[in-house]
């Protein structure tokens, strides 16, 4: 493992040392509740040459915040549906703002983010409801071809169940022309797949096992729901544009990528898995060491080349 990948680690087990990640639902749920009731959107003021615009998304249930940015005076050739993470269940959207507009800057394209409602709020159909309905909406202005998604842990997960939601309730829609997920989650569906997740205990300081299994739970807000919707690996992938998945090879949820490299396959889809060595989990979130620019310089290239 490089110098530098050791140093990430390291910092990520003395955090982990310091304050310990809960496991119990109940100890999860609790504290994710107390922290999204804290939690507000905010316009962000138009200023260094972006235009903010709150986009309301409607569905059934409620009415939700798509913050649109885009530079002043251009005219956007394409769009990035860009999904913050925070398990489903923790609203980390105003905080991961700053990633947002990181990718922003260096790619020439308009960016919807949307501010989903936690598991903690509804069981978490709802967000993968609003979230597509934000690709809807997307659709109004620009074209699939020029669309892409990039997705953040959870909300790689909520990237590729727009695949699976589409074809499962006969949306029809033309899927977005490159979708990039930076760690999916899955929530295993058997018993070898819980032993595959297993075999990650004491690697990852960041993402627990127990947590993997405890979030599914937390997911389902007392309710049956479709099996896609939880064990999200085992989508249905088909009728997608270009899929490039990323993980960390010492994070729990690299136990999925040979799930999601099944379904891909079963599903003929165009993809690509990548497992980083020696990386944590989102590791190409941002550009802070040469595997991580690597990674981050290869998905802005991909589109800005739509």
């Amino acid at each position: 493992m490089k110098i530098s990948n050791k140093m990430i680690m390291g910092a990520l087990w003395l955090a982990n040392y310091l304050k310990p990640p809960a496991g119990k639902v109940e100890e999860i749920y609790a504290h994710a509740r107390k922290h999204n009731g804290r939690q507000v959107f905010k316009l962000p003021n138009n200023r260094r040459g972006i235009v903010y615009k709150d986009l309301k998304i409607q569905t059934q249930m409620g009415s939700y915040h798509c913050l649109r940015m885009k530079k002043k005076g251009q005219i956007p050739s394409r769009a990035i549906l860009y999904i913050g993470g925070g398990g489903g269940v923790y609203n980390y959207y105003q905080s991961q703002l700053v990633l947002a507009r990181k990718l922003f800057k260096r790619v020439d394209g308009e960016i919807y983010y949307p501010f989903y409602p936690p598991a903690t709020k509804h069981p978490i159909k709802e967000a993968y409801r609003m979230i597509f309905e934000t690709y809807k909406a997307i659709l109004n202005d620009y074209s699939y071809e020029k669309t892409a998604v990039v997705g953040l842990s959870f909300g790689a997960t909520a990237a590729m169940i727009m695949i699976s939601w589409n074809n499962c309730y006969e949306e029809n829609l033309p899927m977005p022309a490159l979708t990039i997920g930076l760690s999916p989650g899955h929530v295993p569906a058997n018993q070898t797949e819980r032993e595959s997740l297993e075999a990650y205990r004491g690697i990852d300081p960041y993402i627990t096992a127990d947590m993997v299994e405890a979030y599914g739970q937390i997911h389902r807000g007392g309710q049956e729901l479709d099996h896609w919707l939880i064990h999200t690996g085992h989508g249905d992938f088909r009728n997608a544009g270009k899929i490039y998945l990323y993980f960390g090879e010492k994070e729990s949820l690299a136990y999925a990528a040979p799930i999601y490299q099944q379904y891909l396959e079963k599903a003929g889809a165009d993809y690509k898995i990548h497992i980083e060595p020696g990386m944590p989990h989102c590791y190409g979130i941002a550009r802070i060491n040469k595997a991580a620019r690597s990674t981050y310089d290869e998905y802005v290239a991909l589109i800005n080349g739509l």
